[in-house]
Order: C-alpha cells, then sequence, then structure tokens
C-alpha cells in the first residue's frame, strides 16, 4: 500500500490555560470541519505519523483552541508547541470546481497572459478581503491578489498559473 500523501492543515501554538487546551493556527478552512472524535496527525520528517485525537475544538476567527485525547495539563500541551498537524490527502473535504487548496498551488510557475515568467508561487497570505500570492523570482518577491480578475487561469497538470497583473505590479517587470 502506497504511503498517503500529508497535507499540512495547522499549526500548534502555545498551551492555553491550565487543562491541555493549545491553540492552533488553520491553514484554510479544513479543520473547521473537523469535530470530537476525529484524527489528524504528526507528521515528523522522519519516521511513522503519530495520531491525534481531537477532543475539543472552539473557534475564534482563525484560530483554533483545541484539546486533544489524553493531553489533561499544560505541560503535556506545551510539548505540543509548533508542530504541524496533517491530514491524509483523501480525508480532505472535496472542493467547488475552480477552488483548490492552497498545498496544490503553492510552488506552480506563475506568468502572465502573454507568457512572460512571473517566478514560482512560493507562499500565500490568507488576508481579510482575499488571498495574496506571493510570488518569487530571482529573490524578489511580487504580490500578486487572488481576485477573479487577477487570475486568469490554473492548470495543476502544467504546473502553472496565468495571471494578468493589475495596473502598478507590471512596472517594475
Amino acid at each position: 500500500m502506497a504511503e498517503p500523501r500529508w497535507v499540512p492543515v495547522g499549526r500548534i501554538g502555545r498551551a492555553h490555560g491550565l487543562h491541555g487546551v493549545v491553540r492552533v493556527q488553520a491553514y484554510g478552512e479544513t479543520l473547521a470541519t473537523r469535530t470530537g472524535g476525529d484524527k489528524v496527525y504528526l507528521r515528523p520528517p522522519a519516521g511513522d505519523a503519530r495520531e491525534l485525537t481531537l477532543d475539543t475544538l472552539n473557534w475564534h476567527q482563525r484560530n483554533c483552541l483545541t484539546r486533544f485525547v489524553g493531553f489533561t495539563t499544560r505541560e503535556a500541551a506545551q510539548a505540543l508547541t509548533g508542530l504541524e498537524l496533517f491530514l491524509p490527502e483523501d480525508q480532505l473535504p472535496q472542493l467547488e470546481e475552480g477552488e483548490y487548496y492552497h498545498y496544490q498551488l503553492v510552488g506552480l510557475k506563475v506568468e502572465t497572459a502573454d507568457g512572460l515568467s512571473l517566478g514560482i508561487l512560493r507562499e500565500i497570505l490568507a488576508t481579510g478581503s482575499n488571498d495574496v500570492y506571493v510570488v518569487e523570482n530571482d529573490g524578489k518577491e511580487i504580490l500578486i491578489p487572488a481576485t477573479e480578475e487577477v487570475i486568469l487561469a490554473i492548470d495543476l497538470e502544467q504546473g502553472r498559473m496565468r495571471v494578468a497583473l493589475p495596473e502598478g505590479l507590471t512596472d517594475d517587470l
């Protein structure tokens, strides 16, 4: 059986209170689909994934106060600080046509409608109104708003994204 593709869904932050609760920074909305009793995983760079069972989840904006089954003290919670949470790709919720997970987009080649290479999408910044794509080219960064007017096409099979840059972003190209 093939090893599943592991997708990061959040990062565990500091302990919150005395009873094993941690703050989790969610990547996207995937963790919001989880409930008590569901499984998430710690995936070290080498070795087997470690299964954690969600006990409680309480949301505050994009952060989640979470307790895992078996973690009942502040000390136990602190031991998880900084670790990433993962799900196997086949456990991710299905998306609508034209929607993508961040992990699918990071690494795409970004080019203009004319075929001018802008670089590689390295990071996605979540803002209040829309995401912003950080595209890197020769050590320089271009910040591209992820809106329908700007993002013309995404081709995962070809590994590229075509964009129509707004006025002002083309000045330094």
